[in-house]
């Protein structure tokens, strides 16, 4: 039996006139917006985990360039211009430290991609030139094919950073730059808070 497949555009609210997503969250007030675990002052607050995750997954299921408008729906009475602009600067805040975070992976995993390059490029190369030296030895076989063995894993752990993990590292900046290009906006209702 064939499954008919689900699209954005069935799941996301889309205007066609625009070309943009519409990405609602309701919620009862703004302290759900923000990490409960953090006592921090508001102007400080770091972003609830859950409602930074549920962004992400929307964003991944969106096709990638379109523009999209996330728009946080709260009851009439507990509107506060003041926390609104402060989760507004908070969520900026929180993607450009995720962005300097992926910056410094970028930077590691670089490092550590020369370093298992080289290393494996050195132990390959000491095993192909020391088996005259090494046969002497009651080990040197031994001690030949374990710097050959381990010059290829290293060799081959170099390649799993270049193809395999930069490529995810990739996917995680494009999608936190969606993220700073969304537009972020808050609609009130006439609704009771909790």
């Amino acid at each position: 039996m064939r499954t008919k497949r689900v699209t954005a555009k069935a799941m996301y609210d889309y205007n066609s006139e625009t070309d943009t997503y519409h990405v609602d969250i309701r919620v009862d007030n703004y302290t759900e917006l923000f990490n409960k675990w953090d006592f921090s002052p508001y102007h400080e607050k770091d972003l609830e985990p859950e409602l930074v995750e549920y962004l992400e997954s929307c964003f991944q299921e969106l096709p990638t360039g379109s523009k999209v408008v996330v728009t946080f729906h709260l009851p009439q009475a507990v509107s506060n211009p003041d926390l609104e602009k402060q989760f507004t600067r908070s969520i900026f805040y929180h993607l450009s430290y995720r962005k300097s975070r992926l910056d410094l992976k970028k930077r590691a995993l670089l490092r550590d991609t020369m370093r298992y390059a080289g290393f494996g490029i050195i132990f390959v190369v000491l095993a192909q030139g020391l088996p005259s030296l090494l046969d002497a030895l009651i080990l040197g076989s031994i001690l030949s094919e374990g710097l050959f063995i381990g010059g290829w894993v290293l060799l081959w752990e170099a390649f799993s950073q270049v193809f395999f993990r930069r490529r995810k590292l990739k996917r995680e900046r494009e999608l936190n730059q969606r993220l700073e290009n969304a537009t972020y906006r808050f609609m009130y209702e006439s609704r009771d808070p909790r």
